[in-house]
Protein backbone atom coordinates (compact mmCIF):
# COMPACT_ATOMS: atom_id res chain seq x y z
CA UNK A 1 0.00 0.00 0.00
CA UNK A 2 1.39 3.30 -1.12
CA UNK A 3 1.18 6.24 1.17
CA UNK A 4 -1.76 9.71 0.38
CA UNK A 5 -1.38 12.79 1.53
CA UNK A 6 -4.39 12.03 3.77
CA UNK A 7 -1.56 9.63 5.84
CA UNK A 8 0.41 13.12 6.99
CA UNK A 9 -2.60 14.10 9.11
CA UNK A 10 -1.75 10.52 10.58
CA UNK A 11 1.54 10.88 11.30
CA UNK A 12 0.77 13.78 13.19
CA UNK A 13 -1.76 12.36 15.02
CA UNK A 14 -0.01 9.42 16.16
CA UNK A 15 3.06 12.29 16.92
CA UNK A 16 0.68 14.14 19.30
CA UNK A 17 -1.22 11.03 21.02
CA UNK A 18 2.51 9.98 21.34
CA UNK A 19 3.66 12.97 23.58
CA UNK A 20 0.13 12.81 25.18
CA UNK A 21 0.39 9.62 26.83
CA UNK A 22 4.49 11.20 27.41
CA UNK A 23 3.22 14.45 29.54
CA UNK A 24 4.82 16.41 27.09
CA UNK A 25 4.06 19.91 27.57
CA UNK A 26 2.23 22.02 24.65
CA UNK A 27 5.49 24.07 24.22
CA UNK A 28 7.59 21.26 23.81
CA UNK A 29 4.60 19.80 21.46
CA UNK A 30 4.59 22.87 19.24
CA UNK A 31 8.53 22.35 18.73
CA UNK A 32 8.40 18.55 18.12
CA UNK A 33 5.42 18.93 15.70
CA UNK A 34 7.32 21.67 14.23
CA UNK A 35 10.53 19.46 13.38
CA UNK A 36 8.68 16.49 12.38
CA UNK A 37 6.82 18.47 9.16
CA UNK A 38 10.30 19.16 7.87
CA UNK A 39 11.11 15.07 8.32
CA UNK A 40 7.51 14.62 7.00
CA UNK A 41 8.46 16.02 3.43
CA UNK A 42 11.19 14.27 2.65
CA UNK A 43 9.14 10.71 3.20
CA UNK A 44 8.80 8.62 0.27
CA UNK A 45 5.06 8.59 -0.96
CA UNK A 46 5.83 4.88 -2.34
CA UNK A 47 6.20 3.88 0.58
CA UNK A 48 3.75 2.34 3.16
CA UNK A 49 1.76 4.60 5.74
CA UNK A 50 3.01 2.16 8.17
CA UNK A 51 7.13 2.50 6.73
CA UNK A 52 6.73 6.47 7.13
CA UNK A 53 4.68 6.26 10.13
CA UNK A 54 7.69 4.38 12.10
CA UNK A 55 10.30 6.86 11.02
CA UNK A 56 7.83 9.64 12.25
CA UNK A 57 6.88 7.78 15.65
CA UNK A 58 10.68 6.93 17.05
CA UNK A 59 11.83 10.27 15.69
CA UNK A 60 9.26 11.74 18.21
CA UNK A 61 10.12 9.11 21.00
CA UNK A 62 14.07 10.47 20.01
CA UNK A 63 13.17 14.46 20.24
CA UNK A 64 11.01 13.95 23.41
CA UNK A 65 13.50 11.38 25.29
CA UNK A 66 11.47 8.50 25.56
CA UNK A 67 11.56 4.98 24.24
CA UNK A 68 8.16 4.04 25.63
CA UNK A 69 5.59 6.38 26.25
CA UNK A 70 2.88 4.12 26.32
CA UNK A 71 4.47 1.56 28.83
CA UNK A 72 1.69 2.27 31.43
CA UNK A 73 -1.57 2.52 29.67
CA UNK A 74 0.05 -0.80 27.92
CA UNK A 75 0.04 -2.18 31.55
CA UNK A 76 -3.44 -1.30 31.67
CA UNK A 77 -4.72 -2.64 28.80
CA UNK A 78 -3.17 -6.01 29.12
CA UNK A 79 -5.06 -6.04 32.78
CA UNK A 80 -8.52 -4.77 31.18
CA UNK A 81 -8.17 -7.27 28.92
CA UNK A 82 -7.53 -9.87 31.37
CA UNK A 83 -10.34 -9.05 33.52
CA UNK A 84 -12.88 -9.78 30.71
CA UNK A 85 -11.56 -13.11 29.50
CA UNK A 86 -13.54 -14.48 31.41
CA UNK A 87 -16.66 -13.36 29.09
CA UNK A 88 -14.64 -14.34 26.15
CA UNK A 89 -14.47 -18.07 27.01
CA UNK A 90 -18.28 -18.30 28.57
CA UNK A 91 -18.88 -17.31 24.66
CA UNK A 92 -16.51 -19.58 22.92
CA UNK A 93 -17.59 -22.53 25.16
CA UNK A 94 -21.35 -21.80 23.93
CA UNK A 95 -20.44 -21.47 20.71
CA UNK A 96 -21.69 -24.59 18.07
CA UNK A 97 -18.54 -23.10 16.03
CA UNK A 98 -15.82 -21.91 18.78
CA UNK A 99 -12.74 -21.17 16.17
CA UNK A 100 -14.92 -18.77 14.46
CA UNK A 101 -15.57 -17.01 17.74
CA UNK A 102 -12.65 -16.98 19.06
CA UNK A 103 -11.79 -15.29 15.91
CA UNK A 104 -14.23 -12.58 16.49
CA UNK A 105 -12.89 -12.08 19.67
CA UNK A 106 -9.79 -11.79 18.50
CA UNK A 107 -11.39 -9.42 15.65
CA UNK A 108 -12.53 -6.98 18.13
CA UNK A 109 -9.83 -6.48 20.44
CA UNK A 110 -8.30 -4.66 17.85
CA UNK A 111 -10.44 -1.31 19.21
CA UNK A 112 -7.44 -1.14 21.66
CA UNK A 113 -5.03 0.81 19.51
CA UNK A 114 -3.82 4.08 21.34
CA UNK A 115 -1.91 4.80 18.12
CA UNK A 116 -5.27 6.64 17.08
CA UNK A 117 -8.06 6.10 19.53
CA UNK A 118 -7.47 7.36 23.20
CA UNK A 119 -10.84 6.48 24.38
CA UNK A 120 -12.87 3.09 23.73
CA UNK A 121 -15.05 0.99 24.90
CA UNK A 122 -13.96 -2.53 24.94
CA UNK A 123 -16.33 -4.85 26.41
CA UNK A 124 -19.54 -3.21 24.28
CA UNK A 125 -17.46 -3.82 21.02
CA UNK A 126 -16.18 -7.87 21.86
CA UNK A 127 -19.99 -8.48 23.19
CA UNK A 128 -21.33 -6.05 19.53
CA UNK A 129 -19.07 -8.07 17.71
CA UNK A 130 -19.99 -11.24 19.20
CA UNK A 131 -23.24 -11.24 18.58
CA UNK A 132 -23.11 -10.63 15.01
CA UNK A 133 -21.20 -11.83 11.88
CA UNK A 134 -18.31 -10.34 10.11
CA UNK A 135 -19.39 -8.32 7.51
CA UNK A 136 -17.00 -9.40 5.21
CA UNK A 137 -17.10 -13.20 6.25
CA UNK A 138 -13.97 -15.09 4.21
CA UNK A 139 -14.80 -18.11 7.08
CA UNK A 140 -15.75 -20.85 4.63
CA UNK A 141 -11.91 -19.41 2.89
CA UNK A 142 -10.07 -19.65 5.91
CA UNK A 143 -11.37 -23.06 6.91
CA UNK A 144 -10.59 -24.83 3.33
CA UNK A 145 -6.97 -23.02 3.90
CA UNK A 146 -6.57 -24.00 7.46
CA UNK A 147 -7.11 -27.99 6.43
CA UNK A 148 -4.57 -27.83 4.08
CA UNK A 149 -1.96 -25.96 6.77
CA UNK A 150 0.32 -27.78 8.63
CA UNK A 151 1.89 -24.38 9.90
CA UNK A 152 0.46 -21.13 11.34
CA UNK A 153 2.04 -17.58 11.79
CA UNK A 154 -0.26 -15.22 13.80
CA UNK A 155 1.39 -11.42 13.27
CA UNK A 156 0.11 -10.40 16.60
CA UNK A 157 -0.70 -7.03 17.22
CA UNK A 158 -1.31 -4.38 20.10
CA UNK A 159 -1.07 -5.13 24.15
CA UNK A 160 -4.70 -5.81 26.04
CA UNK A 161 -5.80 -7.33 22.00
CA UNK A 162 -3.02 -10.24 22.13
CA UNK A 163 -4.83 -11.80 25.37
CA UNK A 164 -7.75 -12.09 22.96
CA UNK A 165 -5.91 -13.91 21.03
CA UNK A 166 -4.86 -16.77 23.07
CA UNK A 167 -8.18 -18.89 22.44
CA UNK A 168 -7.70 -18.66 18.79
CA UNK A 169 -4.42 -20.09 19.43
CA UNK A 170 -4.95 -22.76 21.65
CA UNK A 171 -7.86 -23.96 19.01
CA UNK A 172 -5.16 -24.10 16.51
CA UNK A 173 -2.82 -25.86 18.74
CA UNK A 174 -5.83 -28.47 19.64
CA UNK A 175 -5.98 -29.05 15.57
CA UNK A 176 -2.37 -30.42 15.78
CA UNK A 177 -1.18 -26.87 13.91
CA UNK A 178 2.45 -25.63 14.71
CA UNK A 179 1.42 -21.96 15.70
CA UNK A 180 3.98 -18.99 15.93
CA UNK A 181 3.72 -15.68 17.49
CA UNK A 182 5.13 -13.13 16.36
CA UNK A 183 5.65 -10.08 18.59
CA UNK A 184 7.45 -7.00 17.90
CA UNK A 185 11.43 -6.68 19.51
CA UNK A 186 11.21 -3.11 21.15
CA UNK A 187 8.77 -0.59 21.97
CA UNK A 188 6.27 1.07 19.14
CA UNK A 189 3.00 2.18 19.85
CA UNK A 190 1.00 -0.02 21.95
CA UNK A 191 1.98 -3.15 20.04
CA UNK A 192 3.06 -6.42 21.76
CA UNK A 193 6.77 -7.32 22.88
CA UNK A 194 7.68 -10.64 24.09
CA UNK A 195 6.73 -10.06 27.74
CA UNK A 196 2.96 -9.02 26.50
CA UNK A 197 3.22 -12.75 25.22
CA UNK A 198 4.10 -14.47 28.06
CA UNK A 199 1.90 -12.46 30.31
CA UNK A 200 -1.06 -13.42 27.68
CA UNK A 201 0.33 -17.39 28.16
CA UNK A 202 0.56 -17.52 24.34
CA UNK A 203 4.17 -19.18 24.97
CA UNK A 204 1.63 -22.20 26.52
CA UNK A 205 0.08 -23.24 23.31
CA UNK A 206 2.89 -21.24 20.51
CA UNK A 207 6.41 -20.69 20.05
CA UNK A 208 6.72 -16.78 20.36
CA UNK A 209 9.06 -15.47 18.12
CA UNK A 210 10.09 -11.94 17.53
CA UNK A 211 9.84 -9.63 14.23
CA UNK A 212 13.68 -8.64 15.35
CA UNK A 213 12.65 -5.08 14.74
CA UNK A 214 10.06 -2.37 16.31
CA UNK A 215 8.83 -1.55 12.93
CA UNK A 216 5.11 -1.11 12.25
CA UNK A 217 3.58 -3.82 9.98
CA UNK A 218 6.48 -6.03 8.72
CA UNK A 219 9.59 -4.69 7.01
CA UNK A 220 11.39 -7.45 5.66
CA UNK A 221 14.36 -5.63 5.16
CA UNK A 222 14.71 -4.81 8.73
CA UNK A 223 13.31 -8.07 10.02
CA UNK A 224 15.31 -10.99 11.53
CA UNK A 225 16.23 -14.06 9.02
CA UNK A 226 14.84 -16.35 11.96
CA UNK A 227 10.98 -14.00 11.32
CA UNK A 228 11.87 -13.67 7.43
CA UNK A 229 12.23 -18.07 7.23
CA UNK A 230 9.60 -18.67 9.15
CA UNK A 231 7.33 -16.08 7.39
CA UNK A 232 8.25 -18.21 4.12
CA UNK A 233 7.82 -21.51 5.81
CA UNK A 234 4.00 -20.96 6.94
CA UNK A 235 1.39 -22.01 5.05
CA UNK A 236 -1.09 -20.31 6.56
CA UNK A 237 -0.71 -16.56 7.95
CA UNK A 238 -3.14 -14.50 10.42
CA UNK A 239 -2.61 -11.07 10.01
CA UNK A 240 -3.80 -8.71 12.75
CA UNK A 241 -4.08 -5.03 12.61
CA UNK A 242 -3.81 -2.03 9.90
CA UNK A 243 -0.27 -1.61 10.09
CA UNK A 244 0.19 -5.44 9.10
CA UNK A 245 -2.70 -4.89 6.30
CA UNK A 246 -0.89 -1.93 5.32
CA UNK A 247 2.58 -3.79 4.71
CA UNK A 248 1.25 -6.49 3.20
CA UNK A 249 -1.97 -6.30 1.40
CA UNK A 250 0.28 -6.22 -2.00
CA UNK A 251 2.85 -8.91 -0.82
CA UNK A 252 3.59 -11.43 -3.22
CA UNK A 253 5.60 -14.63 -2.61
CA UNK A 254 9.60 -14.70 -3.14
CA UNK A 255 10.36 -11.54 -1.49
Amino acid sequence: MKSTNECVYCYLKQAINCMDHGNIPDEKQYKVLYELMDLIKTFDVSKSPCFNSTISILKTYELIGTDDPFIEEKKRSNQLAKDIMPLVNSYISDSENKLKTALHASSAGNIIDMGIFKNYDIKKTLIDTLESEFKIDHYSVFQERLELSDIVLVLGDNCGEIMFDLPVVKLLTEMKKKVYYAVKSGPILNDALYEDAIEASINQFATVIETGSNDLGVNFSNSSEAFNEIFRQADLIISKGQANFESLDDYEPGY
